[in-house]
């Protein structure tokens, strides 16, 4: 009997040992997952391409690919004459992609570093690139528009920004890629003159989108509307048309803060001219 007690302490002795290592190690690997956001799923090189191709990669731009893996867009944009620069949260990852850009021979034109990419500065960028999740997308959108200069474009391959429409949407066998060009802020009230004429109008804008263009009422007379109003980075274009009068205006600047330089085309009963173009954005 007690030969028999002892035995069955030893086999619940031996339950415990395993029960504790198996409930220790479940909460290391728990541990581990929450370290790390999005685990890291290598994107397909001809997706990579396609990536770089939709941003127009090229000399003179400095690329940031948040969460960047084994740092192969960083060289893909490197041997394309960009500056690279990788962000991943996964040291191991940061190291192999160093030594992959030894190998590519382009370890001199890129950099890698381990940080949190919600506390990564990329206001120098002038492409983004990035392969997260839904929720993590939808969470740096307004970091995007707090630092990125008008004109930066924004790559992600397969997931979207929620509500911020795409640019351009492509799709490379099952791979969705979507472009978004940061635009600059054109709302607002603007006002102009063009041939002593003074123009005052109200621009509401979401994202990209000009869904108001509003021309108020000077001397109670309104006889022009806006038949088209676009923003793409800092590039803006209106065309307005004043039916009673048979004119049509083509307005097209370039939105530095308050102000908008450009030209104006002047279409009036089938001859034109083009004057240079001025608005100031009205800061009451």
């Amino acid at each position: 009997m007690i030969i028999r007690n002892l035995c069955l302490l030893k086999v619940f002795k031996c339950f415990l040992l395993f029960a504790f290592t198996l409930l220790h190690n479940s909460d290391k690997i728990q541990a581990q997952e929450l370290e790390v956001d999005v685990p890291f799923v290598a994107t397909p090189y001809e997706v990579v391409e396609k990536m770089l191709d939709m941003a127009n990669i090229g000399k003179g731009d400095y690329l940031i690919d948040l969460g960047s893996g084994d740092g192969r867009i960083v060289i893909e944009a490197a041997k394309r004459g960009a500056i690279g620069h990788g962000v991943d949260i996964d040291p191991k990852l940061v190291d192999l992609s160093f030594e992959r850009a030894k190998e590519e021979g382009v370890e001199g034109r890129v950099m890698f570093v381990v940080e949190d990419i919600f506390e990564t500065d990329f206001s120098m960028a002038t492409v983004v690139t990035i392969y997260m999740s839904p929720g993590v997308n939808r969470q740096m959108r307004p970091k995007f528009f707090e630092q990125l200069a008008p004109g930066t474009r924004v790559v992600s391959h397969i997931f979207g920004m929620g509500n911020w429409s795409p640019d351009k949407e492509v799709r490379v066998d099952r791979h969705n890629i979507y472009l978004w060009i940061i635009p600059a802020d054109a709302s607002g009230e603007w006002h102009w003159q063009t041939e002593g004429e003074e123009f005052q109008v109200y621009f509401g804008q979401t994202f990209q989108q000009i869904h108001d263009a509003d021309f108020m009422p000077i001397n109670n007379d309104q006889p022009w509307k806006a038949s088209e109003a676009k923003v793409a980075g800092d590039r803006f274009v209106l065309i307005a048309e004043n039916s009673q009068e048979n004119l049509r205006h083509v307005y097209s600047g370039t939105i530095n803060e308050d102000s908008i330089s450009g030209f104006v085309q002047i279409h009036e009963n089938g001859s034109y001219r083009i004057e240079k173009w001025n608005a100031s954005r009205n800061l009451d």
